[in-house]
């Protein structure tokens, strides 16, 4: 997964947040005290809501940084280049061993670029498309 400097930003802003609200510090009958350190805070505010912001902000940059593959993709297409781009995408799977098939939604999460049979295929339909205009 990808970490980011707003990821981090999100955090400190929430963590200075929840210092100002005691309730968050409360677990059922526990209350910590006001003299409480900032880093047991910390630690409480990490473990239960920074743990599924990160989740939810790793898998959108996941999302994103796939968009940006097929766009890449796409501008290489557009410059005649399909054929070759192929090529290279199938060299590289091998050369990093690469498995061509995963299941989408596990793809979707875990794995930045998208898969090699997935690019190969809107590689495909860009050049289609591309024949179809000329």
């Amino acid at each position: 997964m990808t970490g980011s400097a707003p990821s981090n930003l999100g955090l400190g802003f929430i963590f200075c947040l929840a210092l100002e609200m005691p309730e968050c510090f409360s677990s059922g009958n526990a209350y910590l005290p006001s003299s409480s350190s900032s880093f047991t805070g910390m630690m409480i505010i990490l473990q239960f809501i920074a743990a599924p912001y990160n989740s939810l902000l790793d898998f959108c940059m996941t999302c994103l940084s796939r968009r940006f593959e097929f766009q890449a993709d796409a501008f290489a297409a557009s410059l005649g280049r399909a054929p070759q781009l192929k090529t290279a995408l199938v060299k590289l799977n091998n050369d990093n061993l690469g498995f061509p098939v995963y299941d989408w939604l596990f793809s979707a999460w875990h794995h930045s670029h998208p898969p090699l049979l997935e690019r190969i295929h809107a590689i495909d339909e860009l050049e289609k498309e591309r024949k179809k205009d000329e």
